[in-house]
């Protein structure tokens, strides 16, 4: 159901979007997180290993989505906004276009240089590379089916609507499940499977969106000439959609480089990190809703010419995050080792994975406040100093990663110490320029 947030209460407005978000943002992660206990328990710590060497490799490939599809969001929000549908309707068939190509030449290039990639750029051990390598072709082959429902995703929260997709992740994450474990058990397709049934569980979320998208809202059906590569929007969309994929393929990147000295630590400590990794990813999504929900409400306010609304919403959404955080970071504290252990994790791999999260969950408070910031950046269209910010952050971890790693041989603390301490640059970056107001001038569509 499409929701106006120009006018009404703002905390209500936020929250009511943001959980199904959250909710959707659970079963993503549980894509992974069922693929890695699935994988650690029945395949072992080895088969973990290979599909998490290349988890970062994976996410630097969708991150060409998702970086245009935020920028499309952005565009479709403030189109909505402004109540000018018929360039909604455009500026979406542009971003499909967009999106399917770029798809299919992302899915091309991974699968030929995937030797290459994984042996060479990660340095992924010998004894694991051929499970990821098999593991990250198939994921390449279903690339199109996540960049399809990304634009219906993006298109749906644009106009309020964030309870759809919940249901959409719903269907395909208990589809994954099932196949996951027919595939790995009783098929014995190994490590692969696992990829299979993701692709398979994805491609039915895009058909389902699409269907939906276009029967529900009248506004995004394309009447005769509309589905178009229009030009205007196409740059528009990129003006916002570049930067913020740069910024996403940059974060990637970063993350590849952190990966590899995961993987130069050895197995063990790769286990480690995935374990760490997919349970840190559960800890991130109450901040990513709200973050998806302030945008919106950003976009449409912006849009509407209403930047008062911004701030107080962005204000409320925070003292709801903020106790939230705090109960997250005591409870990821106090319970790491048990949620390590799910994975099929012990000994070494355990204790890395639980000194892992105790040491990041204290931070998690300033991550939080972090996320509630660069919504009202992002949502606004102020993509240069949101870029800025998250590259700062990036940059500085993957530094210190390094000065850790290379130069005080810290060892696998040398990956997560410096995680807070780019949160913490984050979330001062975030703060001065919210309250030094520019973002109040980089709106790109007014009501017409």
């Amino acid at each position: 159901m499409a929701r106006d947030m120009t006018v009404g209460n703002e905390r209500r407005h936020i929250l009511a979007f943001a959980l199904p978000i959250m909710g959707g943002l659970v079963l993503q992660q549980l894509y992974n997180t069922v693929d890695s206990v699935v994988v650690g328990r029945f395949l072992g710590e080895a088969a973990l290993g290979a599909v998490g060497a290349c988890s970062a490799l994976t996410m630097f490939v969708v991150s060409f989505a998702m970086g245009l599809c935020n920028g499309g969001g952005v565009v479709f929000a403030q189109f909505f906004g402004a109540k000018r549908m018929p360039d909604l309707r455009r500026a979406l068939s542009t971003a499909f276009i967009l999106l399917v190509g770029l798809s299919l030449l992302v899915t091309v290039l991974g699968i030929s240089f995937a030797r290459g990639l994984l042996s060479g750029l990660l340095q992924v051990p010998e004894e694991i590379l051929g499970d990821a390598m098999a593991y990250f072709r198939i994921y390449c082959i279903g690339l199109a089916f996540q960049f399809v429902y990304n634009v219906c995703a993006a298109a749906l929260r644009s106009v309020g609507d964030s309870q759809s997709t919940l249901w959409f992740l719903l269907i395909s994450s208990v589809l994954n499940i099932v196949l996951d474990l027919l595939f790995v058990l009783r098929f014995r397709m190994g490590v692969a499977g696992t990829a299979w049934a993701t692709i398979i569980a994805q491609a039915v979320s895009a058909v389902v969106s699409v269907t939906y998208l276009w029967r529900k809202y009248e506004y995004f059906r394309f009447g005769k000439g509309e589905f178009v590569l229009d030009p205007e929007k196409c740059r528009t969309i990129l003006k916002l959609g570049i930067p913020g994929m740069l910024q996403m393929c940059i974060v990637s990147f970063g993350n590849v480089l952190m990966q590899r000295v995961i993987n130069e630590l050895g197995t063990t400590a790769i286990a480690a990190a995935t374990a760490a990794g997919r349970i840190e990813n559960y800890m991130f999504i109450p901040c990513q809703g709200l973050n998806n929900g302030i945008g919106t409400f950003t976009g449409q306010n912006v849009g509407a010419g209403k930047m008062d609304r911004v701030l107080a919403g962005r204000k409320k959404a925070q003292s709801v995050l903020l106790p939230v955080a705090i109960a997250m970071a005591v409870a990821l504290f106090l319970f790491a080792k048990p949620l390590v252990s799910l994975f099929g994790v012990g000994g070494e791999a355990l204790e890395l994975g639980v000194e892992h999260l105790r040491v990041v969950a204290p931070f998690f408070i300033v991550f939080a406040m972090y996320m509630a910031n660069a919504g009202v950046l992002t949502g606004a269209g102020d993509v240069m100093a949101a870029t800025g910010i998250t590259l700062g952050v990036l940059a500085l971890r993957v530094v210190l990663t390094y000065v850790f790693h290379l130069g005080f041989h810290m060892g696998f603390a040398s990956v997560y110490v410096p995680t807070p301490i780019g949160w913490a640059f984050g979330f001062v970056g975030s703060l001065i320029r919210v309250r030094g107001g520019k973002w109040k001038e980089k709106a790109l569509v007014r009501r017409g």
